[in-house]
């Protein structure tokens, strides 16, 4: 038996319909996993004390999801202790002093690694760069660079999800700060702020910056090397 035309084209026209409502809900579901993916991690604060020559000492901090503190190493989300550790450890002239954990509060946990380091450019890796250069006449420059890759376009959503939420860097230098694009605490001490809801779902490069006296004083050798390095 023949179905009627009409009649098959309205069929067709209702699975269209149907298959439509469930790539809207398909969709919808798959920007809330990745949402959730992305605040799993939802603050980090680094610290550093910093000697003249790009060696000294660092504590980083994650403030993550209770789910992704005890995520099952096969799933390659966990952020723990050992996790922190090994990655740090794995990185050239870095030594770790010890980790640590604690409940920031009943959904969150705070994660932290600290531990010693004999060039601070050695933890640079493809979203972040540390650099300590000599300007001369006892001067020095540090510099760290935060690749931010928004990989989601709901901007106006994560927005609200992202509000007063924020990371940092603070770093105390081993002499005078005297020019910095960032926030002052003390005359060694800055402090930059990224807030998370003015750059998520953005593409954005940041650059951190100070200017900083060296409490060594620069010796006839020292200028030779810094002129010729400046040379080539």
């Amino acid at each position: 038996m023949n179905m009627p035309k009409t009649r098959r084209n309205k069929i067709k026209a209702n699975l269209i319909e149907k298959n439509s409502s469930y790539r809207k809900k398909l969709s919808f579901l798959i920007l809330i996993l990745a949402i959730l993916h992305l605040i799993s991690c939802i603050e980090i604060h680094a610290k550093f004390k910093l000697n003249g020559d790009g060696s000294g000492y660092g504590r980083i901090d994650y403030i993550i999801a209770k789910g992704i503190y005890s995520a099952p190493d096969e799933e390659k989300l966990a952020i723990n202790e050992d996790k922190l550790a090994e990655i740090v450890a794995k990185k050239e002239g870095f030594k770790v002093i010890r980790t640590g954990s604690a409940y920031e509060n009943e959904n969150m946990m705070r994660v932290w690694v600290e531990f010693e380091f004999k060039d601070i450019s050695k933890l640079s890796d493809a979203f972040s760069k540390y650099t300590v250069e000599d300007l001369g006449n006892g001067k020095k420059e540090f510099r760290g660079y935060y690749r931010i890759r928004g990989e989601l376009h709901q901007r106006e959503l994560l927005k609200s999800m992202f509000r007063d939420l924020k990371s940092t860097i603070e770093v105390e230098f081993p002499g005078k700060v005297i020019s910095t694009n960032g926030k002052i605490l003390s005359s060694r001490k800055v402090l930059w702020i990224i807030p998370a809801e003015e750059y998520v779902g953005k593409d954005v490069d940041l650059v951190f910056v100070a200017q900083f006296e060296d409490s060594k004083k620069e010796g006839i050798l020292d200028k030779i090397k810094r002129k010729i390095k400046s040379v080539f």
